[in-house]
């Protein structure tokens, strides 16, 4: 597996399409003004969010792929969320050494023999109205801002393996994140899984005898710090993992263009899945308001 280094672009020399179906960038400097980068912190979250009751991801064992294994889950308050977080943390801190890579993190938490854990994706503006205010839109795009979502979670927490099928901007604001990313054009070599946007091979602990074809594939690398941004085009497989105690992350998605759609022939079936299950959800509605 061969690992480069993602592209640094600044603000001003930056346009998406000018990437477009291309490569992801880092920007470094596209959040500044924001107030998200200059207050947030444990204490602000808590005053501005705690009360707010939040549905929170549940795996059993270590924070690993959390979304690919997900138990029952359940609803808390937000602040109840933060204490679990700040807690493991702090007992996560012996982990962390200069110079280790999101592997050895992966592994060291593994290790740790966690019984369950947590994650935290929630809207943004469904958390806190102070919190959306805080964290403005990106003037990247013309086209309509699906979604704002908030991510919180702790060392190794990793999203696993997976690809998204609108173009979007990973915004770090806690902490620090991993970002291993490779084209549309390698899933195969990715052992993606039927039907869904994930894939069983992990970078992070890669298993070559179970999945030889992953030696051949050829991906980006970058480590976030606050305040910097990471534009990802749509169909771009990638896995995130959290590299430091905590981690705050917020991620705007935009509506696809019609040419990023037709860019990338290997997500058309799961394009049309969607869209035939968002027909008969649309058809299923308007019989219920007809009754």
């Amino acid at each position: 597996m061969d690992i480069h280094p993602v592209p640094r672009v600044p603000r001003a020399e930056f346009s998406p399409h000018a990437f477009l179906g291309d490569r992801p960038a880092v920007v470094p400097d596209c959040t500044a003004g924001w107030p998200a980068v200059r207050h947030w912190d444990s204490e602000y979250l808590r005053r501005v969010a705690g009360p707010q009751e939040i549905a929170v991801r549940e795996t059993d064992g270590p924070p690993r792929n959390v979304f690919q294994r997900l138990g029952p889950g359940g609803r808390i308050r937000f602040e109840q969320y933060l204490d679990w977080v700040l807690e493991a943390a702090e007992d996560l801190k012996p982990v962390l050494r200069p110079g280790i890579d999101s592997g050895a993190v992966t592994q060291a938490v593994c290790d740790s023999r966690f019984e369950q854990s947590y994650y935290l994706d929630a809207k943004l503006a469904a958390l806190s109205t102070e919190l959306l205010r805080d964290a403005p839109v990106p003037d990247w795009f013309r086209s309509p801002l699906v979604d704002t979502n908030f991510w919180c979670g702790i060392l190794g927490t990793s999203s696993g393996l997976h690809c998204d099928v609108t173009p979007n901007c990973n915004v770090q604001v806690i902490g620090q994140k991993c970002f291993l990313l490779f084209p549309p054009s390698q899933a195969g070599l990715l052992y993606k899984l039927p039907k869904v946007t994930h894939c069983r091979f992990d970078p992070n602990l890669p298993d070559y005898d179970t999945f030889p074809r992953a030696r051949r594939a050829v991906g980006l690398q970058c480590t976030l710090q606050p305040g910097e941004c990471l534009y990802i085009p749509v169909g771009w497989y990638h896995q995130v993992t959290v590299m430091s105690p905590w981690a705050v992350n917020v991620n705007f998605f935009w509506r696809r263009l019609l040419s990023q759609s037709v860019a990338h022939t290997e997500l058309w079936p799961l394009l049309l899945r969607r869209y035939r299950a968002g027909r008969r959800q649309r058809s299923r509605t308007r019989r219920e308001a007809g009754r």
